[in-house]
């Protein structure tokens, strides 16, 4: 009897220390299946990042661009005439501003861009720079698609852009001797998708 009880003894060791091996061994998978998540979620965070600053050193440079090139244009000549024989300024005394603020008019385009489906389904991301007149009553016209990021953008973007500009409520007008003005205005439309 007491080799049995032994026997029993040995065994109840032997199977509690296989259920602590395997419990073990379940929370070593667990901490490694979440050691994993976490590193793939610290990639697709640094990944996320990357792009963002991408997008915003693309659009950087492209208004940069833009801007010194109306400079040069308003240094051969201040103004030009429109198809309808209207004198445009390239940059006048006091510019025109949205609504009076950029706060106001970074939210109109927040609020009023609806990303095209088909360019969140084909990852397009990217800025679309959009030229247009704010007239001397302050409404915006001859509204055109100067320059984009990449082919891709301009193919899934610029019509949006283009829209929403062409949406816009009327703007305060830019002055040139304290008389309100048409004046030309670029402005860069960021098409960003969330991670």
């Amino acid at each position: 009897m007491k080799n049995v009880l032994t026997i029993f003894a040995c065994l109840a060791a032997l199977a509690l220390t296989n259920c602590e091996s395997k419990k073990e061994k379940e929370e070593k998978e667990a901490a490694i299946a979440a050691a994993k998540a976490d590193s793939t979620t610290a990639a697709n965070t640094a990944a996320f990042e990357e792009r963002r600053a991408r997008i915003k050193r693309e659009r950087d440079e492209l208004s940069e661009r833009r801007r010194l090139a109306a400079e040069e244009k308003a240094k051969a000549s201040a103004t030009y005439k429109d198809v309808k024989g209207k004198t445009v300024y390239y940059k006048s005394e006091v510019m025109p501003v949205f609504r009076g603020s950029q706060e106001e008019l970074e939210q109109y385009i927040q609020d009023n861009v609806n990303y095209p489906t088909s360019a969140q389904a084909d990852q397009v991301e990217g800025t679309v720079l959009v030229d247009f007149v704010v007239g001397a009553d302050g409404v915006v016209r001859d509204v055109e698609v100067a320059e984009t990021t990449s082919d891709a953008v301009k193919e899934k973007l610029s019509e949006e852009a283009v829209r929403v500009v062409s949406a816009m409520p009327t703007w305060t007008a830019g002055t040139q001797g304290g008389k309100p003005v048409d004046v030309r205005v670029s402005l860069p439309i960021t098409f960003q998708l969330e991670m």
